[in-house]
Order: structure tokens, then sequence, then C-alpha cells
């Protein structure tokens, strides 16, 4: 059993001073990273609701991924070069609650056959009508999947989730959709017991939202253990599960806002690994290459980093000037001097890793003497133009990337002045288009291009549309190739879209991330996935 000790403590206990104490508090409180079942990961994340329909922190949506099943997942595959570690590939997939799959009406209804003998913690099985009952809640109740059923599926009627029997469930789509498989592997799509949501719906609350924001109702390799805000998530092995037991029994997830204590403690080895976004910035993770008894797991990723110009608000709604702002980014000295060699140069708003991506279109590089030249040809060459470049407390790569870019935008006729504010903040002055210019950060957890235009850059996209453009050329392109089965058209229609944006200037190009863990040398097993959010089921030591 292990000992609870709290932040405070857990951090006391690994410090250089505490060893005088190691007749007294140490061994009296041993570490759970001593324990060889027990994994200690140090996060700065914390979970706000377990609601998989929901929008949530990347704490709340890493715990939903290894408590509760999907009906398939992303398949990975060994990374060449990587022992030890696996990727996802576009377009691959594998059984999860449902064991099989197949498509009917030419692609239009994707029918699944369900896993026999699985059962909830209830007792109760989960059958064909468990998984109806989650799709149906998906697309009614308030939340993320509402949005992207009919639009992304073509679904827009509980009718249209049929079950077959106990063990078939189909999805009728008014259309073949290309990225129908990958929305179906989306966490969000977490099996629940049907009877154990409704037993905690109300009248108000008809899907028990409210309910599960701490509770949890379904299957999974982990259950959760313990939520202690502030502290520490804890996940245990689920008993009885239907695939074999994973390596590791507990999953301790703590909570170290503070990104010094994270590399204290993983320099010590008081802890197995640190995840999170941002985790640990590039120059953290840099300065533990080669730290004995750890490593650093590294891959390019689908996250893009960028400006974000509110085209509504002057003088960004004048397309030079934004132009302007691209020609002023100082990319070169970006990459070495804040990511380290962790990133890549972003030269499309389609990220690098994404089919359809072309990194040829864009004609922006450093220069500011064409950066000066199309503020002039805006009328605005006099200057003096106050603006505010809003941030996130935390994270490092946007707060040393806003320093360079303040000082070359300044030489552009620009007064900028840097605001930093927490996530929470940052977030509803975003969706609420009360930035100017921010720097931004878009992870699209389908690998589709136009997964990545629909929510970044369609004017029907409210919240996630950070630039506030609006452009009917590019609404029909995304309206009209959406749901293109026809691969080469697809892409085709993908280039279009990209040369649109890229002349639009609608993002201020900076970088893609790479997905980084630094992690104890004895760990493998990691698996990498389009949504980026860890699975603990196949790490183990040695």
């Amino acid at each position: 059993m292990t000992t609870r000790i709290d932040r405070r403590t857990f951090l006391k206990v690994t410090s250089g001073a505490a060893a005088a104490l190691a007749g007294t508090t140490v061994r009296s409180r041993r570490t759970v990273a001593q324990e060889p079942r027990t994994l200690v990961v140090a996060w700065d994340t914390e979970i706000d609701t377990l609601d998989p329909a929901h929008f949530k922190t990347i704490g709340g949506y890493v715990t939903i991924a290894n408590i509760y099943d999907s009906p398939i997942m992303w398949r990975v595959r060994p990374i060449e070069g990587k022992p030890g570690f696996f990727l996802s590939r576009p377009g691959e997939f594998d059984p999860s609650i449902a064991e099989s799959w197949a498509a009917e009406q030419d692609g239009a209804t994707l029918v699944f056959k369900i896993r026999r003998g699985v059962r909830f913690p209830s007792g109760r099985p989960v059958t064909a009508h468990s998984v109806k009952y989650c799709f149906d809640r998906g697309l009614q109740s308030p939340g993320y999947m509402r949005l992207v059923i009919p639009s992304l599926i073509q679904v827009s009627s509980p009718d249209q989730f049929e079950v077959r029997g106990d063990d078939t469930f189909a999805i009728k789509m008014k259309a073949p959709s290309p990225m129908a498989m990958d929305i179906v592997a989306l966490s969000n799509n977490a099996i629940l017991d049907p009877d154990e949501v409704k037993a905690h719906a109300t009248k108000e609350d008809p899907w028990a939202g409210e309910w599960l924001k701490r509770n949890t109702a379904g299957i999974g390799p982990y259950r959760l253990a313990k939520n202690e805000p502030g502290v520490e998530i804890v996940l245990e092995a689920t008993k009885g599960y239907w695939r074999p037991a994973p390596y590791f029994e507990r999953i301790v997830l703590k909570f170290v806002p503070n990104e010094a204590d994270r590399v204290l403690l993983i320099k010590r080895q008081a802890i197995d690994m640190i995840v999170g976004r941002p985790g640990l910035s590039p120059k953290n993770v840099k300065s533990l290459e080669g730290e004995p008894g750890l490593k650093v797991f590294s891959v390019p990723d689908t996250t893009c980093h960028f400006l974000a110009m509110n085209t509504q608000r002057p003088p960004f709604d004048n397309v030079k000037v934004r132009q302007a702002v691209n020609y002023a980014i100082p990319i070169q000295a970006i990459l070495p001097n804040v990511l380290y060699g962790y990133g890549t140069q972003m030269k499309s708003p389609i990220p690098h890793l994404t089919p359809g991506h072309d990194g040829t279109l864009s004609p922006y590089k450093h220069d500011i003497d064409r950066a000066r030249q199309l503020m002039k040809e805006a009328g605005l060459e006099k200057g003096g133009i106050a603006v505010d470049l809003a941030i996130r407390v935390g994270w490092l790569p946007h707060e040393q990337a806003s320093i360079w870019i303040q000082r070359e935008l300044e030489k552009i006729g620009f007064k900028v002045n840097i605001v930093k504010e927490t996530d929470a903040t940052f977030r509803q002055v975003a969706i609420k288009g009360g930035h100017a210019l921010s720097i931004e950060s878009w992870q699209s957890w389908v690998n589709d291009p136009w997964y990545h235009l629909v929510f970044n850059f369609h004017t029907k996209s409210k919240f996630t549309n950070m630039p506030f453009y609006s452009n009917p050329r590019l609404d029909k392109l995304i309206d009209d190739n959406k749901h293109e089965v026809k691969g080469d058209k697809r892409l085709a229609a993908a280039r279009e879209a990209q040369k649109v944006l890229i002349d639009d200037a609608v993002w201020g190009f900076l970088w893609y991330d790479s997905w980084t863990r630094v992690m104890k040398a004895d760990l493998a097993g990691l698996e990498k996935r389009w949504d980026t959010f860890e699975r603990y089921h196949a790490v183990k030591r040695g």
C-alpha cells in the first residue's frame, strides 16, 4: 500500500536537505517512485471534468484515455531507431471494444462487432446498446462531440446510430466520410455504463454531466482511485480487465506546477517521467540530454504554434500588415535559441505530418525590409502602433519567442507590450476575440487536413478560429471537400486551401512541436498517438 504524501512533502523528501532526515522522515515516507510496479509522473495540469463528450484540460483527457475504452484505437507501430517506442500511422486502427468492423452502402454505413464478455464495474455487460447510448449522448449533450459528429461524419439524428442485436452497432452516415474511423477512435467516444449514468441524471441535467465531472462509469485498463485537486491523481489497474494486465499496477500523476520543481524531481529520479503540455521547455530538455539514468524520447508532432492576428481588429484587418508580420518573424533565431532542436519551422497552416501538407507555398522568411515596405503599402509607415502580445504564463517557449518577436515587430512600426495571462484567462479572452495579437497553440486530434481546416479557419468555428478569419472562398473549399473520398481531388483542394491562407497571412508562422518526454532510462513501451495523450497500459520497465 502506498503512503500518501502531499506535494510539499513530496518535494522535500527528494531534496538534498532531506537526506539529513534519513532516520526519520525519508525512511518512514518511502516515495512512490521506489515501488517497482508504480509509475510516478509529474505533470502541470489538473482535471476539470471527466465527462468524455466535453472539452477539458489535458489532465482530463489523459485520465479518460487511460480509464475508458473507445470502440477502436489508432494503431501504433515500432519507431525505427527508437527501440521500445511506438507511433501511429495515418489511417491505421486497432480493435478495442469493437473487435472488428466492416463497411456497407459504399462506405456510408460502418458496422462494428462488439466484443463479447466485457463487463462494466457494475457487472453489467458492454453491448451494442451501451455503445449507442454513448454516441447518442455525444450527439445530444452539450459538449465537443455535438459539434464534431454532425459536421464531420454527417450524423444529425440518434436514429442514425443503429443496434443490430447485442453485439452489432452501426453508424449510418448521410454519405461516406474519410474521417469517420478517426472520429470513432477519439477518446471522447469512451463507452459509459448507461444505467450508471442515468441513475445520476436529473431533469436539469439529463445526461448527468455534473456527476461525470468527478465520477466515472466505464471500463478501461485503469480505474480512477483518487482525484485530489492540487496534489495528485492515482490510477489503479482494473481487475478482470479483458486485456492482459498492464505492467504498472498503479499510476501516480503528481501535480507539480513549477517547471524548476519538475526538473529537480527528474534529475534526482524521484519520479519516473515528466509529461504534459508544455511539460518541459526545450531548453530544460536539452539540459537533461545525457543525464545519467535518464533518456529523452522525442518525435515530430502535429502541434502548431503560431501568431494569431485577429483579422477583425485593426491593424490586423489589413492583409498587408499580416504579411508584414510574417516577414518580421525571426524564425531562424527562434529555432535554435528557443526550441533547441525540439521543433520544426512552420511553412504551412497544415501540419507537416498531415496528408496534403505543402511546405513549398510560403514565401515568408525573415526580411525586415520587405516587412517595412508592406507596412508602408498599408499606410502605416509612421509607426507607433501600440499592440498587446498575449501569452500564457508558464509556457516558456512562448515567453522566450515573444521577446524575439517583440524586438522585430518594433523595427517595422509596432510598439509591443507583452501581456502574460493564466491559461484559463487566456482562453476566456481569446474565444471572445479579446486578443489582437497572441501566441497560440493547436493540435488536431484527427490527422486529416480538413479536420484541421474546419476548426481553425471556417467562419462557423466560433471557439477555435482564433484569428476570427472569414473567407467565403475558403468556407466553400472546406464545405465541398471535407467529405470528399477521392484522394487526389481531396489533396489538391487542400493545397488550394493552403495557398488561400498563406496569401491572406492568416497565421504568423512559428513552429511545429516535437512530442518530447523525459523519463528514467529503464522505461519502454510509450505509445504516441495522434491525440498526443499518453496511454500507460503498455509502459514497462526493462
